[in-house]
């Protein structure tokens, strides 16, 4: 009988590791470290429910602008790597994300336009770059961008319907996109 062999977790060799790689592990790890710090300082200050409400939203604030700030400080170092350049995008979605959340979609438009305008950086380098497509088209359909996001939901779409692990997302931008195909169109003719 053949002795099955048990894969153990893979050994990371940290002495090959990029650079650029070193710096982007050292950002991730001062933004978690950051976050958790300005969530307990949120949950032990402030006596009534309200306190914690507002400490908490500003230090979701706080927190993802530091994640953006440091996310560019990794891209500068980084401008032609695409998955260094995503972190930026992908840390604006979130910021965006949580101000949406909060009730604020009109607060959150700058923000949904800054994750595209790096989600655009990313597709110039590698135009098949299926997170890309789909968090762009996504954020376009959070700001409403009725001119643009149906385009950008099928390119997603078309992009990777072939990628078994974005499968729910690509049927969420199939929704998406059935729903802005089938909501009616506003005219600004006179009479």
């Amino acid at each position: 009988m053949a002795k099955k062999s048990v894969k153990a977790p893979m050994a990371v060799d940290k002495s090959n590791t990029p650079a650029w790689m070193r710096i982007v592990i050292i950002v991730v790890a001062i933004s978690f470290v950051g976050s958790g710090i300005a969530i307990v300082a949120a949950g032990i200050g402030g006596g009534g429910t309200g306190a914690n409400t507002a400490a908490v939203a500003g230090s979701t604030t706080d927190e993802n602008k530091v994640r953006v700030e440091n996310a560019i400080a990794a891209a500068e170092l980084s401008p032609d790597n695409p998955e260094v350049v995503i972190q930026v995008g992908h840390a604006y979605f979130e910021w965006a994300v949580a101000v949406y959340e909060s009730g604020q979609q009109s607060a959150a438009l700058p923000l949904w336009s800054s994750a595209v305008s790096y989600y655009d950086q990313v597709l110039a380098m590698d135009p098949s770059h299926d997170v890309a497509l789909g968090n762009k088209a996504f954020a376009l359909y959070y700001a409403q961008d009725a001119e643009r996001a149906p385009g950008a939901l099928q390119a997603f779409i078309d992009g990777a319907a072939d990628n078994a692990s974005l499968s729910a997302q690509v049927e969420n931008a199939r929704g998406m996109l059935a729903e802005l195909e089938s909501a009616p169109t506003t005219s600004t003719t006179t009479p």
